[in-house]
């Protein structure tokens, strides 16, 4: 988010500012620690999109002198064209020298967002339950939510996203649980083409459900086709999978924290000494 006329380090300074407000108000000293490191990581950002904003200034730059050249007094377009085609001579090893500096920035920032998101993962597998509140929290993502699916995901110990861009490009979702009592699988991966027109399923891990539970989860499948989020762990290739696999991909994954500080307010009292909880929030 950025403010009309903003720079881009201020729209970075304000999303920091946002992360950490939102960690603050945490009081686990283990979640606390995710703020540190999404400022972390938004100091990763802050270095590229300057580069960024100085590549585009460049580029204006060398736009508007080719504008200020003068141009041959000649009747013929010819002139013009011999001095645009040497001036493009010596741009382009302008923009191979900046192309290779953009390629080490962009791994140099990549190697340490990895770095984060290391240590991010292991804080967050040190507390119990933090994905199931992050799924049931997040506005979209809780409607397509049975219980059952949330007591399932209160086994679900870590989250990681991936995108590569070879040989195709296409986004990994992996999921770790610990040991339950609904599949023997301890990772799920779901993977999807990343194509102009959305997400594409393309390979996924198949349930490996418990014998006890096997017969139910083929039941449920098979007589409810709409789109939730029983269905996309069951198999995602399915109408609607691309939608689910968006929110955990561009909402969930990028900044979890925002949906776990989400709590419901505490119960109020109500005349007589009860309590009364507050309603559902969806």
């Amino acid at each position: 988010m950025q403010a009309a006329g903003g720079a881009p380090g201020e729209e970075a300074a304000l999303f920091w500012v946002e992360a950490v407000e939102e960690g603050a108000a945490v009081e686990e000293g283990e979640v606390a620690g995710l703020g540190q490191e999404f400022q972390l990581l938004v100091l990763d950002v802050m270095e590229e999109v300057e580069v960024v904003a100085y590549e585009e200034q460049e580029q204006v730059s060398s736009e508007e002198h080719v504008h200020d050249h003068p141009r041959p007094g000649a009747l013929s377009d010819r002139p013009a064209l011999e001095a645009l085609a040497a001036l493009q001579l010596e741009l382009e090893p302008v923009n191979k020298k900046a192309e290779r500096a953009h390629a080490r920035l962009k791994h140099k920032t990549s190697q340490r967002r990895k770095v984060h998101l290391e240590h991010r993962s292991a804080i967050i597998q040190g507390i119990r339950g933090f994905w199931v509140e992050v799924f049931m929290n997040h506005p979209q993502m809780s409607v397509l939510m049975s219980k059952q699916d949330a007591d399932m995901l209160h086994f679900m110990t870590n989250l990681e996203v991936e995108e590569f861009r070879h040989p195709t490009r296409h986004c990994k979702i992996t999921l770790s649980f610990r040991r339950n009592r609904y599949f023997q699988n301890e990772v799920i991966v779901k993977e999807y083409l990343m194509k102009v027109t959305g997400y594409h399923a393309s390979r996924s891990t198949p349930v490996q459900w418990h014998q006890g539970f096997e017969w139910k989860a083929y039941r449920r499948r098979h007589h409810d086709s709409s789109v939730n989020f029983f269905n996309w762990f069951f198999d995602h290739n399915f109408t609607g999978s691309d939608w689910i696999a968006e929110i955990i991909i561009r909402d969930l994954w990028p900044n979890p924290l925002q949906y776990y500080v989400r709590r419901k307010a505490a119960p109020q009292k109500v005349p007589g000494g009860r309590e009364e909880p507050d309603p559902p929030s969806f």
